[in-house]
């Protein structure tokens, strides 16, 4: 008989050493902090004194303050003698640095700039309750707070967030959320990556059919449905009016946005649209997102001024002194076929296709400069020579790319995908891309920008800064799952641009974490990924480590996902069926980790026959239908095109299986990614006749509760599916 007993010997293991011992917990971390003695109470009659009763930093801060207190808060230009915050100018200071000091008397930020002013309200008040974020009345009649001078200014001055609007499309309100919270972590540039194959998302008035036809994707659209769009319109632009209300609303909080229209490839909703910008030839290359058609010619002049119309009314839009034209990724296959392209080689003396690319990138800069901007692109724009010195490089390949733009001369960013691509996984475990790197919490605190970088003081002047990348094909579903992806990694990334490099350290970083932070981002909204616990089974006993040692972890014993009603868990688990168990650490009851079991199991929830597959679909070289039949659920293959009504996929048992439930799933492993949009499964008692079972939906279909033991199962393609390919794995039967 199966037995489980839960001891009562509560387990502590993973307590981190070196957290930070201040209760300021601030974040990211200063420069320097004295602490005082003595405390300096908030209380009735408290003053904000500024001399700009219209200064933005003023007034955001009274909004904040008294959504806690349980009195209204003055802002006067008057001089108080105590009982104040008070907001004074140095010039000597870093133009975006603060002093703050909390003495007995009241609080003093002194700061050069608009910019190290709302810093050093940033700071300010997270010396408060977490429910300033939040907009809960707490009512606090006082409030004591420690003596303390904080002395701050950013390590570089580009700390940015790039995040793709076109696959998944954001609206205006959400975005300003995320400029909120960018700002309250210190990041001060926003890059919008406006255009790519799957949607045009700014309005250009010269061009309103970039817009009307360019923003959307379905079945009866230019641009063909992807990425669980299925049959239905997706999409959505931001009118230039709307885009002005954003600039506004960012530079309020010291954001730039920075646009990035990309080109000449990743532009099947320009090219689309346009028709006639293309080559005219084909190729069976399709671009990294899997369309076809998607380069801009380099050959047709008449291009050039298409472009010069968009980047003009871009130019005068952006208040950046940046435009970010892309440049990555181009199938150089349409212009090796292109006659137009080919006699612009044989002009300029050109050798290889690939030199176009880097003509394209110098017209690009002509024009931008022409227009009082700075060129910005991907690091694949440095991959040819004669680059202007002002042209600043994205490096996201590889560090490797970043020295060799900086050894060129460049100003660059580093954004290295291996560390800096928030759409990449936590843990092998969850949702989000792998083929970077996994990248969990501790790995993008771990980053230095200047790592295996051998520079002059000079050469060390051009790394300008760091920002961090969210591509949004995975995102649509729920939306949401935005957040998780970027938080906490977006507070390591925070501390990671402002934060000295002698200050950083991963223990304390994440002690202020666990001890503040964490309420701080639950208060201000935000689904961020909660840690799950480590679980290890050994001796008869699943040993379960919470995530920090106040986590809360709960469980179940019959393979469902743990709820906030579950049991928690107090200690080992001593059990003979550890198979059985799902465990998630829970985060004030409405945020959990995944669900995961024992490490070290080997999960028995699925049976796993002798099977055979058989397919009329063309899959890509080297892919075997043998593959999925290893129950090794990381596993698939990948059809070479897209999948068309009345292909199969069947799957033959050697002998017939008794089962309850048989899931087959398609796409990417736990990703909604290149799966059948369209089409149902059937399954067969004897392998001949097959009955009728579930559509598919969200890329997944069910056979519940078979009548006998069932033979075959197979799957029918109604209609093409969303994505260029198709993935197939094998079958999960319980």
């Amino acid at each position: 008989m199966k037995k489980t007993i839960i001891t009562l010997a509560l387990m502590l293991g993973n307590i981190l050493t070196g957290w930070c011992d201040s209760s300021l917990n601030i974040l990211p971390a200063p420069q320097k902090i004295v602490m005082g003695e003595g405390t300096f109470v908030v209380k009735k009659g408290l003053a904000i004194v500024s001399i700009d009763a219209n200064d933005f930093s003023a007034n955001f801060l009274q909004d904040k303050l008294e959504e806690v207190f349980d009195f209204p808060i003055t802002l006067t230009r008057q001089s108080v003698n105590e009982g104040f915050i008070r907001f004074e100018t140095d010039k000597s200071l870093p133009e975006e640095g603060y002093r703050l000091d909390v003495t007995a008397k009241g609080i003093t930020i002194v700061s050069a700039t608009p910019a190290g002013k709302y810093y050093g309200v940033q700071t300010l008040l997270q010396l408060f309750p977490s429910e300033v974020y939040s907009g809960e009345h707490l009512r606090l009649k006082e409030y004591p707070m420690e003596i303390v001078t904080v002395e701050d200014a950013p390590r570089f001055g580009y700390r940015g967030f790039m995040l793709d609007v076109s696959r998944t499309f954001f609206e205006l309100d959400y975005l300003k959320r995320y400029i909120d919270w960018m700002s309250f972590h210190k990041l001060n540039k926003l890059h919008l990556h406006l255009t790519d194959d799957n949607g045009w998302r700014i309005e250009i008035k010269k061009y309103p059919e970039l817009t009307r036809k360019g923003a959307w994707r379905g079945k009866n659209e230019l641009i063909p449905p992807t990425y669980l769009s299925g049959s239905e319109r997706y999409g959505g632009y931001y009118t230039q009016k709307e885009m002005k209300e954003l600039i506004t609303y960012a530079q309020q909080r010291n954001v730039m946005i920075i646009p990035e229209f990309d080109l000449p490839g990743h532009a099947l909703s320009s090219t689309a649209v346009f028709g006639n910008v293309t080559c005219g030839t084909h190729t069976d290359k399709p671009s990294a997102c899997g369309e076809f058609d998607n380069v801009w010619c380099v050959g047709k002049e008449s291009n050039y001024r298409i472009i010069e119309d968009i980047i003009k009314e871009l130019a005068d839009l952006f208040p950046s002194p940046y435009i970010n034209i892309g440049g990555d990724e181009v199938v150089f296959d349409y212009w090796a076929q292109c006659d137009e392209c080919q006699a612009l080689m044989k002009k300029e003396g050109y050798k290889d296709v690939e030199e176009l690319h880097g003509h394209f990138v110098r017209r690009m800069e002509d024009i931008i400069v022409k227009h009082g901007k700075v060129m910005m692109g991907w690091d694949d724009i440095q991959d040819h020579d004669g680059l202007r010195p002002s042209s600043t490089v994205v490096a996201w390949r590889s560090q490797k790319k970043g020295l060799e733009s900086i050894k060129k001369g460049q100003p660059t960013v580093m954004q290295t995908g291996e560390y800096l691509y928030l759409d990449m996984k936590y843990t092998p475990a969850e949702r989000g891309h792998s083929w970077a790197a996994i990248i969990p919490l501790e790995r993008i605190y771990s980053y230095e920008p200047y790592q295996d970088l051998q520079l002059t003081p000079e050469e060390e002047k051009l790394l300008i800064g760091v920002q961090a990348g969210l591509w949004t094909e995975l995102m649509q579903f729920p939306p949401r799952f935005a957040e998780y992806q970027i938080f906490p990694r977006l507070c390591a990334l925070a501390e990671i641009g402002w934060s000295a490099k002698e200050k950083k350290n991963y223990a304390d970083f994440y002690g202020r974490m666990v001890n503040k932070h964490y309420d701080r981002l639950y208060a201000m909204g935000i689904a961020f990924r909660v840690e799950p616990p480590k679980v290890v089974y050994e001796d008869a006993q699943l040993k379960v480590t919470p995530p920090y040692p106040s986590a809360v972890v709960r469980y179940t014993l019959d393979g469902t996902e743990p709820t906030a009603t579950s049991n928690v868990c107090h200690g080992t688990i001593i059990t003979d069926a550890p198979e059985k168990f799902r465990f998630s650490t829970f985060f004030n009851r409405n945020l959990k980790s995944i669900a995961v079991g024992a490490e070290n199991v080997e999960l028995h929830r699925y049976l796993t026959p002798e099977v055979s597959v058989e397919t009329d679909i063309e899959l890509l070289a080297n892919n075997k239908l043998e593959t999925i039949t290893t129950y090794n659920f990381n596993r698939m293959i990948r059809s070479k095109t897209r999948v068309k009504a009345g292909q199969t996929l069947t799957y033959t048992f050697k002998e017939p299986v008794a089962c309850k439930t048989i899931h087959v799933p398609t796409g990417y492993a736990a990703l909604p990614f290149y799966g059948v949009s369209d089409g149902y499964v059937e399954y067969s008692y004897d392998g001949v006749n097959f009955i009728k079972g579930e559509d598919f939906y969200r890329y997944h279909a069910y056979i519940r509760n078979p009548e006998a033991p069932v033979k075959a199962v197979r799957i029918v393609i109604t209609d093409a599916n969303d994505g260029w390919s198709c993935c197939f794995q094998n079958l999960k039967i319980e």
